[in-house]
């Protein structure tokens, strides 16, 4: 059996609430929409809907316009409800109890069985289009049964709840075979229709109080009242179809066969590789012309720091080299006294972030390494890169600075300015203003890439004008962050202050393709990673020795924000892990890493399905938490399956006992 064959795609007993709601989906379309759930179909998040879709006469952020999509089927024999709600102390309707079957790849399916009749339910997310289309088949009846379809509307930004108000426009405009909606003149109208004729029925109401209970957990507002215009009613033949649509655009033609169509080019994985890359198209999104990458689902947008890092992954190895390009030449369009933001939203942009640019440099790194062409790359992002190490060697905002051992110090009140970036009420949780050891790993790494670039291009003038030897930069590093009597890199340096927590950001100094560090100070660094920080879902970010150190992630903004970067684990940290273990023990680092790799396809329906969390916890058995399914998380698995797959092809290529020795 191989390790894919464990990624459960078939959930069945799904007669108790708690497990109905226990499994999300997430499906993504081109254009930022998305749908996401329960396989109960019962939302437990203010960011769960049918129709989620960005709004940009608003802000630019998603927008939960259809937020479920209530179903009920009928025949002579009853009336059996589909849906499922939260409200406060009960679930209702109980339609968790006709879940016969819930099916995974490729697209979420279910199978009702209510009474004598089964129905089965498949819901897609055109990508292009950013049309929802849901196809419902009559599979058994004695005869016609009729389907209901009850859209319930809040039309609000995902990050709010909606209530009930007298001001929602209840209009309902009849178009081709359904309806078309505008709860409020600054949104974009809803269009939903069904492939068959159907009667609408306006039955304008409220539903109150629906609960979302993992806001609940989170310490959020969690009640929200839905706005219900009516229902649609159609009647089924055993082994009819019917498609219910909703967009941003009346659709034309709307036919099962098209349905068909879009189903059967969607292939079914049969790798962790091909989960993987099924899981890295949900981050590129296109806005204003140019893709982007949104960091999370389902609160993140797009963030410089973790676009540079997620781009390797998410788009070289995924084969979209002009994609990479695109994505890239948006965000240097961002690009301000050599600081790329840290977060960008529509109209506003905030550059509070030491690293991006660095990782900017780390990216462009290894489009050459796979494409080999370096002279092209200086030819067109030279004077970006010129920028960059210019506003960084003679200050920029924010403290950033070159000091004159020839390493960056970074540093301001009140903020967090590497990728440890969570603040409390107090103040930064990780305080780490001064020289940091990952800002200065990049930093170190970024300088040589730049000169290695300029000596191939001849650029005489950048090379004199430069000055300082990469050579200075790695001794001060190395005088700066060594503990001899530790055996590690030490955290953070300020003034005679030495942060000596046990920290992945000295992973860096490893990892990178230049490294400051003699060999034997790389094995010693590693060997303490492994021993310390390692886990089956990631790196911790603090050592379990220490007292700071937190084991879970949950509870409250506060409680969470205290815990995040404390002992909380990151899995895009295996991506750096992988590469550094490589570096230092070759081809016998396989065995390892093949099982690390082989161990994440647990995590593929432990959380969101089919995608992997933003963090999990320190402690076993390490529960995923954070965003449901996280950028440079998937493509940091992606870029360490690509690198174990480099060495494996080279051990075929080498005698054993050549690998024996290596």
């Amino acid at each position: 059996m191989s390790a894919v064959d464990s990624v459960q795609t078939n959930f069945s007993g799904l007669n108790d609430p708690l497990r109905a709601m226990g499994k999300e989906y997430l499906l993504t379309g081109k254009g930022g929409s998305y749908v996401a759930s329960t396989i109960g179909n019962c939302n437990t998040r203010k960011y769960h809907g049918l129709f989620v879709v960005p709004q940009p006469r608003i802000d630019g952020d998603g927008h939960v316009l259809l937020s479920a999509l209530d179903e009920a089927i009928s025949d002579e024999s009853g009336t059996w409800e589909l849906a499922m709600h939260c409200y406060p102390g009960v679930y209702y309707p109980e339609g968790y109890r006709y879940i016969l079957e819930f099916t995974g790849p490729p697209v979420p399916q279910w199978i009702y069985q209510a009474g004598s009749l089964r129905l089965k339910k498949e819901l897609l997310l055109n990508f292009e289009d950013d049309q929802l289309l849901i196809k419902y088949t009559l599979i058994n009846a004695s005869g016609p049964a009729t389907l209901q379809l009850m859209p319930l509307l809040s039309f609000r930004n995902m990050h709010t709840l909606s209530k009930a108000n007298a001001y929602i426009k209840e209009e309902v405009t009849p178009i081709k075979q359904g309806i078309k909606m505008q709860l409020y003149s600054t949104y974009m109208p809803l269009y939903m229709q069904l492939s068959a004729d159907a009667v609408f029925v306006p039955a304008p109401d409220w539903h109150f109080n629906v609960e979302y209970p993992l806001e609940a957990e989170r310490g959020y507002e969690f009640r929200e009242d839905l706005y219900r215009p009516g229902y649609f009613e159609i009647s089924l033949c055993p082994g009819q179809s019917v498609i219910f649509s909703a967009g941003l655009k009346e659709a034309s033609v709307i036919k099962v066969p098209a349905f068909d169509q879009l189903l059967a080019e969607k292939k079914v994985p049969t790798s962790l590789e091909d989960y993987l890359m099924n899981a890295a198209r949900q981050f590129i999104v296109n806005t204003n012309g140019d893709l982007a990458i949104k960091a999370g689902y389902y609160w993140f947008g797009r963030w410089g720091r973790d676009t540079c890092i997620a781009l390797p992954g998410l788009m070289l190895l995924t084969g979209d080299s002009q994609g990479f390009k695109s994505v890239l030449n948006g965000l240097l369009r961002e690009l301000k006294d050599g600081l790329l933001p840290n977060t960008i939203a529509e109209g506003y942009s905030s550059y509070n972030t030491a690293d991006a640019s660095l990782w900017c440099i780390w990216a462009l790194q290894q489009y050459v390494q796979r494409y080999g062409n370096a002279l092209q790359v200086w030819k067109e992002y030279g004077p970006q890169l010129k920028s960059i190490l210019h506003h960084y060697k003679n200050g920029t905002r924010f403290g950033i600075e070159m000091e004159e051992d020839g390493l960056i110090y970074a540093g301001e009140d009140g903020y967090a300015l590497t990728w440890m970036d969570a603040v409390a009420a107090n103040g930064p949780v990780t305080p780490r203003a001064g020289k940091a050891v990952d800002i200065n790993a990049l930093w170190y790494n970024a300088v040589c890439f730049c000169l290695q670039l300029a000596k191939l291009a001849k650029e005489v003038d950048f090379i004199n004008t430069w000055g300082l030897p990469p050579e200075k930069i790695a001794d001060a590093f190395r005088c700066c962050f060594w503990d001899a009597e530790k055996q590690y890199l030490v955290d953070y340096v300020n003034g005679n202050y030495k942060d000596k927590a046990m920290r992945p950001n000295q992973l860096l100094a490893v990892s990178l393709p230049y490294t400051p560090l003699m060999p034997e100070m790389q094995k010693a660094v590693i060997d303490k990673v492994r021993e310390q920080l390692l886990t089956p879902r990631g790196l911790r970010t603090l050592s379990p020795e220490d007292s700071r150190y937190c084991g879970h992630y949950c509870g409250d903004q506060e409680a969470r924000d205290h815990a995040y970067h404390q002992g909380t684990v990151w899995p895009w940290l295996l991506g750096h892990f992988t590469e550094g273990y490589l570096n230092v023990y070759g081809y016998k680092a396989l065995p390892l890493l093949e099982e690390l790799y082989a161990g994440m396809v647990k995590a593929l329906d432990e959380y969101c399905l089919y995608s992997l969390a933003e963090v999990y916890d320190g402690d076993p058995p390490h529960k995923a938490g954070g965003a449901v399914a996280q950028a440079w998380s998937v493509a940091e698995l992606l870029r360490m399956n690509d690198l174990i797959k480099q060495y494996q092809h080279k051990a075929i290529l080498l005698p054993n006992d050549m690998i024996v020795k290596a």
